[in-house]
């Protein structure tokens, strides 16, 4: 495998390349025909997304000229043994002044991200944003307390999550930004309040909220239905699906060793919590790339992935040439995993996202 530090996105190899056939081209950057890729000879998806990438990153980065916010202190919890039953007394404890700490956490470092991004300040409903936090928790807590396992939230509170986070996308995408930190935040004080015992207990149940909050399933399982059983789409996804934890742990370890030393507003990039959410991030874009798959289109990566990570990275100190670093080992990771007849339906999305966080972009 080619060493990192050798690739750039020029070597990237064309759907040609693997297998003859028509290419994929868009007809134009506006509208709702702006993210289809149909299968007709002209202007390259890539050439077409990467234009908008930078005219978004452009245009978000001319917006940003407030003054940081001050980001008010995390009280001190004290730690506490205890049983399963011990435990969730804490956690319900703790849930109501978490979400409040956790909401002005997120106040402080994307409130100037709201005139940045252009996002309209009547969507942002605190009050809403924190009640879902907490309904949301409460019921992880009480399947915690009832001693269901883990893997059973995403049938006891899969959908709830799914719901919620389809109600924010579907006003602003940006809004998953906002809900996804609380989420993030209010998680990290309640195990702030856990012995360490009791933190790899419940850490699990945190875990299935985060994949099913982050990740669009719901999105991904209707794209699905809409595609011939055992299509070529379906059974791409599929099989990446299969290898997508082992993916990104190559691609977390490989990352890694490049940037030895590396830090974030998070931790090192050795330290667990970081590896943990390093790791659900290239998840993350994989299941991006399986719903661009299914959906024939670009779209999803344009109007979610890409403008929440224009918001966020910056502000959790994370590097665009770590970013760009993950996403080329990513190709080659996915690329060592699939079938060629696998890799050919991924490949104009994977080639498209990996040249949408180019430094081509970011460098402007």
């Amino acid at each position: 495998m080619t060493d990192i530090s050798q690739i750039s996105s020029k070597s990237l190899p064309a759907a040609g390349e693997i297998q003859q056939g028509e290419s994929l081209a868009s007809q134009g950057i506006t509208g709702a025909d702006t993210h289809k890729l149909p299968e007709t000879k002209g202007v390259s998806v890539s050439s077409l997304a990467v234009s908008w990438a930078k005219k978004y990153y452009s245009t978000v980065a001319a917006r940003e000229n407030q003054a940081p916010r001050q980001i008010p202190q995390s009280p001190e919890f004290t730690n506490f043994e205890g049983n399963r039953a011990k435990i969730v007394d804490k956690l319900t404890d703790t849930i109501k002044l978490a979400s409040e700490i956790a909401w002005s956490r997120v106040e402080a470092v994307l409130g100037e991200q709201i005139e940045g991004h252009a996002i309209d300040p009547s969507l942002i409903n605190r009050e809403e944003i924190v009640a879902d936090t907490r309904a949301l928790y409460r019921k992880v807590i009480e399947a915690y307390g009832d001693r269901e396992p883990a893997y059973r939230l995403s049938v006891l509170v899969g959908k709830d999550i799914v719901k919620v986070r389809r109600k924010y996308s579907q006003r602003d995408s940006l809004l998953l930004g906002f809900v996804t930190l609380e989420f993030q935040y209010t998680s990290r004080i309640l195990l702030g309040c856990l012995s360490e015992s009791e933190r790899s207990e419940f850490t699990p149940y945190l875990k299935v909220v985060d994949d099913y909050l982050h990740s669009p399933y719901g999105e991904i399982n209707e794209a699905a239905a809409n595609q011939p059983p055992n299509s070529k789409a379906i059974l791409a996804v599929q099989h990446l699906l299969q290898h997508a934890t082992q993916i990104a742990s190559a691609v977390y370890d490989r990352a890694s060793s490049q940037h030895q030393g590396y830090r974030s507003s998070s931790g090192y990039l050795s330290d667990r919590d970081v590896k943990i959410s390093s790791m659900r991030d290239v998840e993350i874009f994989q299941s991006y790339l399986c719903w661009c798959v299914l959906e024939e289109s670009i779209g999803p990566v344009q109007q979610e992935l890409f403008p929440m990570c224009v918001m966020l990275y910056p502000k959790l100190h994370v590097s665009w040439e770590l970013v760009q670093d993950m996403l080329l080992i990513l190709f080659w990771e996915i690329s060592d995993r699939l079938p060629a007849e696998d890799l050919i339906v991924f490949l104009p999305y994977l080639r498209t996202v990996t040249e949408m966080f180019s430094s081509d972009v970011f460098d402007n």
